[in-house]
C-alpha cells in the first residue's frame, strides 16, 4: 500500500473513532434549526456512504438493511425530500448499525485503492477520488462539531475526541492483545506437545 493511501486510511480510522464516540453519547432528540440531532448524524453518515467513493454509482441500502428512509438524510427545508416532522428520531442502534455498514464499506474501498486511482475521476463523476475523500472528511468534521455542540448544549458533556496519538495508542492496544493471543495459543500448542 502506498504511503499516501496508508496515511489517508489511518486518518479515516481516527475519524471513525470520533464518529463512534459522538454517536454513543449524542442527544438524539434535541432540535436545532428545525431538525433533531439524530437526523444530522444520519445526514453525515449517508453523505459518507454516498459521496466517499462515487456518488454517480450509488445505491442506498439503508432502508432495506436498517429501516431508515433515505429522505431523512435531507436536513435542509429547501431540498427535495425534506421531512419536517421533528418527532421522527432515528434510534441510536440503527445509527450505529448504519455507521458500521458505512465504515466497513469505506475500509474495504481504501484497502484496495491505489495512488494512481486516487487522482483519477470515477466514472461519470466530476471530482477525483482524492477530492471526494477530502470533501467527506471536511463534511464529517463540520457535522461532528455541530452534533457535539448540540449534545453539549443539552447534556453539558463533550464526547471523547481522538487525535493522532489516539490512533497510536489504539494500535498499541490492538497489537498488545494480538501478541498476547498468539502467546496464549503458542503456550497451548507447546503444552500439548509436552
Amino acid at each position: 500500500m502506498h504511503e499516501l493511501i496508508f496515511q489517508l486510511k489511518n486518518q479515516q480510522e481516527i475519524n471513525f473513532s470520533n464518529i463512534l464516540d459522538q454517536i454513543q453519547v449524542a442527544d438524539l432528540e434535541t432540535i436545532f434549526d428545525g431538525v433533531n440531532n439524530s437526523r444530522y448524524i444520519f445526514h453525515y453518515l449517508h453523505s459518507m456512504d454516498r459521496f466517499f467513493i462515487n456518488p454517480e454509482d450509488y445505491v442506498y441500502e439503508g432502508e432495506k438493511l436498517f429501516g431508515i428512509p433515505e429522505n431523512l438524510s435531507v436536513v435542509d427545508s429547501n431540498r427535495q425530500g425534506y421531512e419536517k416532522d421533528t418527532s421522527i428520531v432515528i434510534p441510536r442502534e440503527k445509527l450505529l448499525s448504519y455507521f458500521d455498514f458505512v465504515k466497513t464499506k469505506i475500509q474495504k474501498y481504501l484497502e484496495n485503492l491505489t495512488v494512481e486511482e486516487l487522482f483519477q475521476k470515477p466514472e461519470n463523476c466530476e471530482y477525483s477520488r482524492f477530492e471526494l475523500i477530502l470533501g467527506q472528511i471536511r463534511h464529517q468534521f463540520w457535522h461532528i462539531g455541530l452534533s457535539s455542540a448540540i449534545t453539549f448544549e443539552s447534556k453539558h458533556i463533550w464526547n471523547e475526541f481522538t487525535g493522532l496519538n489516539g490512533l497510536r495508542s489504539k494500535f498499541w492496544i490492538k497489537n498488545f492483545f494480538e501478541e498476547l493471543r498468539k502467546s496464549i495459543f503458542y503456550s497451548i500448542f507447546v503444552y500439548r506437545k509436552i
